[in-house]
């Protein structure tokens, strides 16, 4: 496949259903050099056309990657300084590598289950969760890291802020932390809930405790020997392969890291980047005796006591 054709593809993914003139003009192609790749495309299953009201659209067809084309997602955080090693050990079996930086685990997990990404650096709820929606399309396969949560705490406010069915849940599961919980959806949401005293309390991860230190705040480490892994959809060929670079480049990350390159893709800056990274450690396997110790508390992370509270929506009662 062509360059052009991937931007068409990208294209069709971030805006939606186009038509062969919109996709010419966006690209900067002609129309006919645009309906060649686009019935390439249709062949290859990646794209379908449908006629509405007298003008054809052109449709991405969700979960369908190009031949040679993986796609990894991982959170915003400092966790992953061996990501862009990782990324470049895979470029001898694919032309096309691409890191996607999420702000939610819980997003991510959806994304890997419904094949939007390949290979994800999550949580071990959220890997879980997505193992089970998935139908069990969904697998970990390598290591990961362990480490870095905390329990930050401002001066008002009631209950705590974490984000769903993530190791931050599970946190505030081991150390019981007083309800009401309420889910944000990113690290940054938590820490600006506790600053203008939404809740007493957040659970979030590096480098978000140290800012929160940084703000003032109390923050308490959170004992959690293990965080995100590496999950893989089935459709990904050769995981044996993955899973050895991932623990070459975990090895090499022990040694040096590219932090430079690693801070720009997350957006945070490189000396926080360097500052909190070290409140990690690092699995190069699947450190299965560890995950066992922590099932009873990753099952009430998955599914909390007020669960069914918050799932079932009350009719109001008539007077």
């Amino acid at each position: 496949m062509e360059q052009r054709d991937l931007e068409l593809l990208d294209l069709l993914e971030k805006e939606g259903p186009s038509t062969i003139s919109t996709l010419a003009y966006k690209l900067g192609i002609a129309k006919s050099s645009v309906s060649r790749k686009v019935r390439l495309l249709k062949d290859m299953g990646l794209v379908e056309m449908k006629r509405i009201g007298g003008i054809t659209l052109v449709y991405r067809i969700a979960g369908k990657q190009p031949p040679g084309t993986i796609r990894i997602g991982l959170l915003r955080a400092s966790e992953y300084p061996y990501v862009i090693d990782f990324a470049r050990r895979l470029r001898d079996r694919y032309s096309r590598v691409e890191l996607i930086v999420y702000d939610e685990a819980f997003r991510l997990g959806i994304d890997l289950a419904s094949n939007k990404v390949q290979l994800a650096f999550a949580p071990v709820p959220t890997l879980l969760l997505a193992h089970r929606i998935s139908a069990g399309r969904t697998s970990i396969i390598g290591g990961g890291s362990g480490g870095g949560a905390h329990v930050i705490e401002g001066r008002e406010g009631f209950g705590h802020a974490t984000t769903m069915a993530s190791s931050m849940e599970l946190c505030a599961e081991m150390m019981r932390l007083e309800g009401p919980r309420i889910y944000k959806r990113s690290g940054k949401e938590i820490l600006d809930a506790v600053k203008r005293g939404e809740t007493r309390q957040g659970v979030v991860w590096e480098p978000y405790g140290y800012l929160a230190r940084k703000e003032g705040l109390r923050a308490e480490a959170c004992d959690l020997p293990l965080c995100c892994l590496l999950g893989a959809h089935e459709g990904v060929e050769g995981l044996d392969h993955i899973a050895r670079a991932l623990s070459e480049s975990i090895s090499a990350s022990r040694r040096s890291s590219d932090f430079r390159s690693y801070a720009a893709l997350v957006g945070l800056e490189e000396s926080v980047i360097r500052e909190t990274t070290s409140s990690y450690v690092f699995y190069e396997e699947v450190p299965l005796e560890v995950l066992k110790r922590l099932w009873p508390h990753v099952k009430s992370s998955l599914l909390p006591e007020d669960a069914i509270n918050r799932a079932v929506r009350s009719s109001p009662t008539s007077g």
